[in-house]
């Protein structure tokens, strides 16, 4: 009959080893192999790989001989069976890791794997999880980034003959043209094209885009946002209404934050086309008050502040549109802050917008001489 070849020993086999080890008494090893129709070899990897440490090993060598016991035998085969091949990456720590960060902090798969190396995940693995339900509480609707669909042309359009569409769509480009027309070009104005290339490549630190995020119709109170362009930090501050005399307010709220640093940290300011910055107040506030320049993107131009874009897109996330900011205090601001500058960005080395700003602030202070000012704790004694 012809060797087994490829086929580990069965318990049956190993109980016959055993009986003719122990009880016929035959040590021959080649006898063995021959009865049970194994190789040599097969037979002396069973006896050596089932020895006990304290009975072989650390015996004297004249003094070694093999002990073999079937049923332990096949706990030592157990074991090395379930530790061949990959080991299941997923535990239930991990999955409170991973729920923890998309509901609580709203991040993404691939934030997640590339901040947190001690889980060894890669993003699809995330998102195979997610996909399959084994991630308690999260599904596809709490991704950040979904599938998105191209809008469709409206019916009316569609309905319509080539040259009623041609018409049409003229009639939307006049009226684009006559909006713009209609927007007053400031004398104090100057347009994003005369920014510097050093601005507009982001090497330089200090420069901001500002925006407005509107509440829901019937309200005043607005969110007026700014964003650091170099470190993608996010700055929002309430208005009372959408005037040129509230947002002259909060410019000021925003240069008292920093208070003798602003000079070097806030640079210029790139603003929209509403109305609410394109006013006389906000313009002579910023240039000739703060004497910073104030640049204006073009109409219909949101790409122009990308920055500043992405960031109010995440601030929708906690108030999301057709809501109203009026009894939303800055406690609850200062929070919802705190987790969109502590998300990591591809931009930054997955670094946060919040760690590097704060390095920074510690350049600026070194550079120039200034002293943070520390809280002393209640528990701290003075010497």
């Amino acid at each position: 009959m012809k060797n087994k070849w490829n086929k580990h020993l069965t318990a049956f086999e190993r109980g016959q080893i055993d009986y003719l080890w122990n009880i016929e008494k035959i040590h021959n090893q080649a006898e063995i192999a021959r009865r049970l129709h194994r190789t040599v070899m097969t037979i002396n990897n069973e006896l050596r790989r089932s020895q006990r440490y304290s009975d072989y090993h650390l015996m004297p060598r004249k003094w070694r001989a093999y002990r073999y016991n079937a049923e332990e035998a096949q706990q030592y085969a157990n074991l090395r069976q379930s530790r061949i091949g990959t080991k299941k990456k997923y535990t239930k720590k991990k999955a409170r890791i991973i729920a923890r960060r998309i509901l609580d902090d709203k991040w993404s798969p691939q934030m997640i794997a590339e901040t947190h190396k001690e889980l060894k995940l890669s993003r699809n693995t995330i998102y195979n999880w997610i996909y399959r339900g084994m991630i308690p509480g999260v599904s596809e609707d709490n991704l950040r980034y979904q599938k998105r669909f191209k809008r469709r042309k409206s019916t009316r359009l569609l309905e319509m003959s080539a040259k009623e569409r041609q018409v049409e769509e003229l009639k939307i480009q006049e009226r684009r043209v006559k909006q713009q027309e209609k927007r007053v070009i400031r004398p104090l104005k100057h347009s994003i094209e005369e920014r510097s290339p050093a601005v507009n490549s982001r090497r330089l630190f200090g420069h901001w885009e500002v925006d407005c995020v509107l509440p829901k119709k019937g309200y005043k109170k607005v969110f007026v946002t700014f964003c650091e362009r170099k470190t993608r930090y996010y700055i929002a501050l309430k208005a009372d209404s959408q005037s040129g005399k509230a947002v002259c307010k909060v410019l000021d709220q925003f240069m008292h934050l920093f208070g003798k640093r602003s000079k070097y940290i806030v640079q210029s300011f790139t603003f929209d086309n509403g109305f609410e910055f394109t006013n006389h107040f906000v313009i002579n506030k910023v240039q000739k008050e703060f004497r910073i320049m104030a640049y204006f993107a073009h109409p219909y131009s949101p790409a122009e502040r990308g920055s500043n874009e992405n960031a109010n897109r995440m601030l929708r996330e906690y108030f999301p549109k057709k809501t109203h900011f009026e009894y939303i205090n800055n406690d609850d601001i200062r929070r919802v802050l705190h987790k969109i500058n502590k998300r990591p960005k591809a931009v930054l080395n997955y670094k946060t917008p919040r760690d590097v700003f704060r390095q920074k602030m510690h350049e600026i202070d070194r550079t120039f001489g200034y002293k943070r000012h520390l809280r002393r704790s209640k528990n701290t004694k003075k010497r």
